[in-house]
């Protein structure tokens, strides 16, 4: 699979395209287990670049522990490739005023993370205990090996 740019002549051909699904895998750190009434994923790779973005509507029930994820691709061994994205959720509650919902993608693996955002600026780890049945719908670019 590829793409043409600039023309159609092979030196116009991109060949490192990908386009895909993926399941979120959204679960909490400290154990448990998610029951999704809808999860779904999609992404994009381009050369060395993939964006993912999510669909998840899920009820959590178990232990309590940051909610975490993973996503198709591995991020590089550096730390300056880590990464910050955006979600919309709904019927959230992070147990702390958040007004805000950020992903965060650490380098060199494929964990995903949820954090919340308060108005004084802090930011930590979403707990799944403050969570018992949300939505949401997220995105994240980053780059992968």
């Amino acid at each position: 699979m590829g793409v043409f740019t600039g023309g159609t002549g092979s030196a116009n051909h991109f060949d490192d395209y990908e386009e895909g699904t993926w399941s979120p895998s959204w679960h909490s750190q400290g154990g448990g287990s998610v029951n999704y009434n809808s999860n779904s994923g999609r992404y994009v790779k381009i050369g060395n670049q993939v964006t993912v973005t999510m669909y998840c509507h899920q009820a959590h029930s178990g232990a309590n522990g940051a909610w975490k994820s993973t996503v198709p691709f591995t991020a590089p061994n550096d730390i300056g490739y880590r990464c910050a994205g955006t979600a919309l959720t709904d019927s959230m509650d992070s147990g702390s005023n958040a007004n805000f919902w950020g992903l965060y993608k650490d380098y060199n693996n494929t964990n995903l993370w949820l954090f919340y955002i308060t108005k004084g600026g802090g930011w930590s780890h979403q707990e799944t205990g403050h969570d018992n049945n949300f939505t949401m719908i997220a995105s994240i670019t980053y780059p992968t090996t």
